[in-house]
């Protein structure tokens, strides 16, 4: 294990690409993030 890693590691998504803007996803949109039936759903609140 490197030097500094941490032993309980939390789970992470990172979700990036140029295509987010292209379904309205813009750096600084407010989000809203659910749990339904395991399944993450991932709404626009605002467009800034």
């Amino acid at each position: 294990m490197p030097q500094g890693a941490n032993r309980n590691p939390r789970p992470q998504l990172a979700i990036k690409g140029r295509w987010l803007e292209q379904i309205g996803f813009y750096v600084g949109c407010t989000v809203i993030i659910k749990v339904k039936q395991n399944k993450l759903i991932i709404k626009l609140t605002s467009k800034f």
